[in-house]
This record gives C-alpha cells, sequence and structure tokens, in this order.
C-alpha cells in the first residue's frame, strides 16, 4: 500500500496557508479532477477523494492542528489506543472523515460540566453549476454529481458489526470525577478515552467502512434553478450535505452558481445592455437595426441626428426578477462608427459637406457624452 502524501503537497499550499487559500486550491482543483470532468479517466475519482480528503482536514481547525502535530499517525481512541491491525490510524479516508465529523478532539468542563458529547452534526458540501445568459433568465434543470460522506449502511456509523457498552465509562462515553477544594467540590468530566466518548467497545471491526463509520459515495442529485438567478449566488439544499453522527441531522447542499458571459449582452441587475454599433451616416440620417434580445432580434428604429452614447430602452425586454413579478428593461447604446479608410472620392464629398455645415448643422445634441453614458448603468 502506498504511503499517503502530505496534505499540503495534494492541495498545492505551503503549511502557512490560510483557511481561504485552502478553500480557493481545493475548489479549483476539484473541478479539474471531478470525474465528471475526465470521462473515461480511471484514476480522476481517486485524485478526487485525495483531494476532498486533504481539504476536510485542513479546512478545519481542529483536524489540522492535530495533524501539524502528528501527521498522519493522529491518535485515537479505542480499546488498543489504536487502529485494529496497527495501520494507519486514521484507517483511511473514512477514518480521516471520522476524525473531521466526528468531533474526536473532546475536552473537559469543571463544576458539573455536562453529559455525553452531543452527536455532530453533518458537514455541508459545495457544488458548481454553470448556466448561460438564457438559462439564468428563464431557469435551467441540471443533474449535478455530489461527493458527500454518509454513514455506513452496514453498521449504521458505529465502525463495527459487533460491539460492547465499554466498562470503562459503562456506556456514558463521559468520565466524571470529583475533587475536594477549598471552594467546594468540583465535578471534572472528561471524554472517555477507552472508547473515545462512543460509549461502545467496537470486538468486529466492520468491514466495509474498515472501523470509520463512513464511506464517501458520489451522488447525483436533480436541480431546479429558479428564473433571474444571478452570478455568484448560493442556492441550499436543506439535508443534502454529509451526513452528520448517528441520531445528528446532515449538512446542506450549497449549490454556487456561475453565469457565463453573453457575446452581445451584459447584466446589469435586472437590466441587459447592449452595444449598438451603427455608421456615421446611419446615425446622421436615421435607419431601422436589428438588435438581439433574450427570445431572439428585433426591430428597432433610430432616429436621424441619434448621438454616440445615447441610450435607448425597450420595457420589459431585460432579465426576469427573482422571485418577483416582471422583468427589467433592454438598454441599447448607441456606439457610431467613424470610418478609418476613405477613397479619395468620399474624402471629397465630405470636405463639400463640410464646407456646406454650420453651427445648426450640430446643435441640439442632447447633452454631453459622458452624461448620456451615466445614464446607461445604475
Amino acid at each position: 500500500m502506498a504511503a499517503k502524501r502530505d496534505y499540503y503537497e495534494v492541495l498545492g499550499v505551503p503549511r502557512e496557508a490560510s483557511e481561504a487559500d485552502v478553500k480557493k486550491a481545493y475548489r479549483r482543483l476539484a473541478r479539474d479532477h471531478h470525474p465528471d470532468a475526465n470521462p473515461g479517466d480511471t484514476g480522476a475519482e481517486e485524485r478526487f477523494k485525495e483531494l476532498t480528503e486533504a481539504y476536510e482536514v485542513l479546512s478545519n481547525p481542529e483536524a489540522r492542528r492535530a495533524y501539524d502535530t502528528y501527521g498522519h499517525q493522529v491518535p485515537r481512541g479505542g480499546g488498543g489506543g489504536g487502529y485494529p491491525g496497527g495501520g494507519d490510524p486514521f484507517g483511511g479516508f473514512q477514518d480521516i472523515f471520522e476524525a473531521f465529523f466526528g468531533d474526536r478532539f473532546g475536552g473537559g468542563t469543571f463544576f458539573g460540566g455536562a453529559g455525553a458529547r452531543r452527536p455532530s452534526r453533518g458537514g455541508d458540501a459545495e457544488v458548481e453549476v454553470e448556466l448561460s445568459l438564457h438559462e439564468a433568465a428563464f431557469g435551467a434543470e441540471r443533474e449535478v454529481n455530489v461527493q458527500t460522506v454518509r454513514n455506513c449502511s452496514v453498521c449504521g456509523g458505529v465502525g463495527g458489526t459487533q460491539t460492547r457498552t465499554c466498562g470503562t465509562c459503562g456506556g456514558a462515553g463521559i468520565i466524571q470525577t470529583v475533587r475536594d477544594s477549598l471552594l467546594g467540590q468540583m465535578v471534572s468530566t472528561q471524554q472517555c478515552s477507552t472508547c473515545g466518548g462512543s460509549g461502545r467497545i467496537i470486538e468486529v471491526t466492520c468491514e466495509n467502512c474498515r472501523g470509520g463509520g463512513r464511506v464517501s459515495e458520489m451522488a447525483s442529485r436533480h436541480i431546479r434553478i429558479p428564473e433571474g438567478i444571478e452570478d455568484g449566488m448560493r442556492m441550499r439544499i436543506s439535508g443534502a450535505g454529509h451526513d452528520g453522527d448517528p441520531g445528528a441531522p446532515p449538512g446542506d447542499l450549497y449549490v454556487i452558481i456561475k453565469v457565463k458571459d453573453a457575446p452581445e449582452l451584459l447584466r446589469d441587475g435586472d437590466d441587459l445592455v447592449h452595444r449598438m454599433r451603427i455608421t456615421f451616416v446611419e446615425a446622421a440620417l436615421g435607419t431601422t437595426v436589428e438588435v438581439p434580445t433574450l427570445e431572439g432580434s428585433r426591430a428597432v428604429d433610430i432616429e436621424a441626428g441619434t448621438q454616440p452614447g445615447t441610450t435607448l430602452r425597450i420595457g420589459g425586454e431585460g432579465m426576469p426578477r427573482l422571485r418577483k413579478r416582471g422583468r427589467g428593461d433592454l438598454k441599447l447604446v448607441v456606439d457610431v462608427m467613424v470610418p478609418t479608410r476613405i477613397s479619395p472620392e468620399q474624402r471629397e464629398l465630405l470636405e463639400k459637406f463640410e464646407e456646406s455645415s454650420g453651427k445648426e448643422t450640430y446643435n441640439g445634441s442632447g447633452g454631453s457624452f459622458f452624461d448620456r453614458l451615466r445614464s446607461v448603468f445604475r
């Protein structure tokens, strides 16, 4: 069996990397090595599991401190004080998730203390979904694959197919010690080191989860994306994350939305903006132009004398408003094209036009260019 790689090496981050740097590195690598992005690559799933394993440890402060201290040989509670058979105490991928989700780094409380450790809620999972602008406008449906950690179906998340009550704590999972002091009796409550706080001793290790109580699964989930959703928004699907301890609720699944840029339409809140390019002759004489909308192109009349930067609005042709009625507007920003190459004959005609023009030819332009441009964006 090959030795485990250093988690920092797996994610390609230095040991002093911040939690944000760890998350950023994981998300980038997870996209590249996700099995869906590598069809036919039999090693993609193992690489993805290795990345997820490293992230789940380094993104959790307690698990990371333990890893920085002990490396892959993090001590764990149990009848023998280590992993059965003398192997990796984490028990592989599933046991690392046990350390992360199972809160095995318990401490003590004083002056009466608390009862047995409460089962921990499952961690949250994330998946990224990319949409076109049209899909963001009118909604979409997606089938996504999510890598999650589940309680073992064979042993119910216990880690063993045969267990017995811990003789040290009597099944409570904690040890209480009473001491006399100048202030009276002090009760110290500590997690039982024999059973690790579970109250049970495993006699026969579960082969399905290798004693960790957890297994990693790739689950397919159908997602409905609402109309009008924006880039960067997160959708929460309750209970679709990682399983918690037996008896505790699972975490949630967060769907992160990424909207691809459209070639001719720029989003501005609920409005859409289109750069409408016309020639200087069309701007002077007026014309009819085909412009793109979410439902296809439509004809728009341009008045004679239209100035560069002028913004025309078409009501109700923008983005649907998320969870509201109505739609935004389509804003058409006029971009007047000036010729860069002209023939001698064209030059002569333009010079004659200029000679016959006066101030009245250019009056009434309707404000400065920057005033017109400011009206485009809110």
